[in-house]
């Protein structure tokens, strides 16, 4: 029993690390104000009616962007779309669990599992549910991502209902570190999704589609109604896979160059980019197949030859260190 004490401690003073901007609340400082938990399978009843909160749980916050799941069929076509390289879920990582709904599903497929949770009362609701799941208390978009695959033995496969009003900015939080990300399976809004998979010459075609096609293979698995969760959003969702196993990301090109190229040509999409850039151009004509073009026109590898003209070729090491190119300071959006 005492070395089992000493091994869980050892174990969360690791994970202390990983998990900045984490809340320091008198009721949850332990290890240096990071709680870690762990939490077991237990049963959920399916209800296909309009989704109600259990009674005595508590009320989801408007300034968390909390939307719950609530429908079992949905619940269990997420869990099926996971896959997780490491078999018991040691390199799984669900965002923002919530009151446990997808929690209790997964765990049951992968009892090693880890999730990332900001909401005191949700962790909770955790403890007393899941007492065997370890739960790191951190706002997700403070979470060193290279220091948690390290510690987790490998690129992590992400999972979760993400709130709307930050999903870019969670998303680009991981595309800012891709060696330390497998995949991510995640609900956005409909909209989002759409914005992400887009192809050039289309009115949603931009600097999402960019980044997570430069950086992922995106696909939507599924369209999601509203009804299904509580409360019920005004739009529809979806849930979307990023694969980052599937691409190697850009090479010899400054990330942060080529933001500024994607973020200046996008910021005047109706214009050509011999205009929209011109700043760059310091007296310099863009060569022939640019110079014509809008930004909706060009793929996104196009995008990374540009910038080298621009700016030369740069080597971009990966390192391990935590990253912070596409995701903005505050937690704002594009």
């Amino acid at each position: 029993m005492l070395l089992q004490s000493v091994c869980k401690l050892c174990r969360c003073s690791l994970l202390l690390s990983i998990a900045h901007g984490f809340l320091f609340r008198p009721e949850l400082q332990r290890f240096g104000g990071t709680h870690f938990s762990t939490v077991r399978p237990t049963m959920m009843v399916a209800s296909k009616r309009a989704p109600t909160l259990p009674s005595g749980e508590f009320r989801p916050k408007q300034s968390l962007g909390q939307n719950y799941l609530s429908d079992m069929n949905y619940i269990l076509k997420i869990v099926n779309a996971m896959t997780c390289d490491s078999s018991d879920g040691q390199r799984l990582v669900e965002l923002g669990p919530g009151m446990g709904a997808l929690t209790r599903e997964l765990i049951k497929r992968y009892p090693a599992m880890t999730a990332i949770e900001v909401d005191p009362r949700a962790i909770e609701q955790l403890n007393e549910a899941l007492p065997d799941l370890t739960v790191i208390h951190s706002d997700v978009l403070q979470v060193n991502w290279p220091a948690l695959s390290k510690l987790k033995g490998g690129p992590l496969s992400v999972v979760g209902n993400l709130p709307y009003h930050i999903t870019s900015q969670i998303l680009f939080g991981l595309a800012d570190n891709p060696q330390a990300v497998r995949s991510a399976v995640v609900t956005t809004q409909w909209e989002v999704a759409q914005r992400i998979c887009s192809g050039p010459n289309s009115k949603d075609y931009g600097i999402l589609s960019v980044v997570f096609q430069l950086f992922t293979r995106p696909r939507i698995l599924f369209k999601i109604p509203n009804t299904v969760f509580y409360p019920a959003p005004k739009v529809a969702s979806a849930l979307i896979e990023l694969d980052f196993s599937a691409k190697e990301g850009p090479k010899d090109v400054d990330l942060m160059k080529l933001k500024k190229v994607i973020s200046a040509a996008f910021q005047q999409r109706r214009k050509m980019l011999r205009r929209s850039l011109q700043p760059f151009l310091q007296g310099r004509k863009l060569p022939e197949q640019f110079e014509d073009k809008r930004p909706e026109q060009l793929k996104p590898q196009e995008f990374v030859e540009l910038t080298k003209f621009l700016y030369g070729e740069q080597k971009d090491e990966p390192g391990s260190s935590q990253k912070r190119v596409f995701r903005k300071e505050n937690h704002g959006d594009y």
